[in-house]
């Protein structure tokens, strides 16, 4: 479906994974603003606890050399022109279940935009990993948003919106 909110034509999904709800906030909140499609990451065993025991289990994994098992999406990314990809950061990268999704995507001839949710920052280096394992994606500028600041979440995506060229109006 085209987004019916945006300036583009173009067909827009846009993809999140969000252990805490947070990084779900925001994907909503584009998904809002732009009137599109919308997709989330789910893993087969969702990761579960505290802080410390979702570490534990990502470190572990990748000390096996796993990669996170994830369910299929409700949405097929070969639809879409234009890919908002969603997630919270973690150890300095996108969340583990995102490396599995892009593990498994050719984003031939698309775009992806990234968008991220951090304690202390990550929006540069896990655009920088993106860039090495985003299969044939054209990734542009991103945006990120510190947890603390998500009461403000909606006036953030309309001003990256309109300054990403998405949305009409002026910053």
């Amino acid at each position: 479906m085209a987004c019916s909110n945006s300036k583009k034509a173009d067909k827009i999904l846009v993809i999140y994974y969000s252990q805490s709800n947070t990084t779900k906030t925001v994907a909503q909140e584009f998904q809002k603003q732009l009137g599109c499609d919308i997709a989330e990451i789910e893993c087969v065993e969702p990761f579960t606890g505290d802080f410390g025991a979702v570490a534990g289990r990502w470190q572990q994994e990748q000390k096996d050399g796993k990669s996170t098992e994830i369910k299929p999406l409700s949405k097929d990314v070969k639809d879409y022109d234009v890919i908002f990809l969603g997630y919270p950061i973690w150890g300095g990268t996108y969340a583990a279940p995102v490396a599995t999704f892009l593990k498994n995507t050719d984003f031939q001839g698309k775009k992806l935009v990234p968008f991220c949710t951090f304690g202390s920052g990550g929006l540069n280096t896990s655009t920088d990993a993106l860039k090495k394992n985003a299969k044939n994606a054209n990734i542009v500028e991103g945006y990120g948003i510190r947890q603390a600041r998500i009461a403000k979440v909606s006036g953030e995506v309309e001003q990256f919106l309109i300054k990403a060229g998405f949305k009409e109006g002026t910053v």
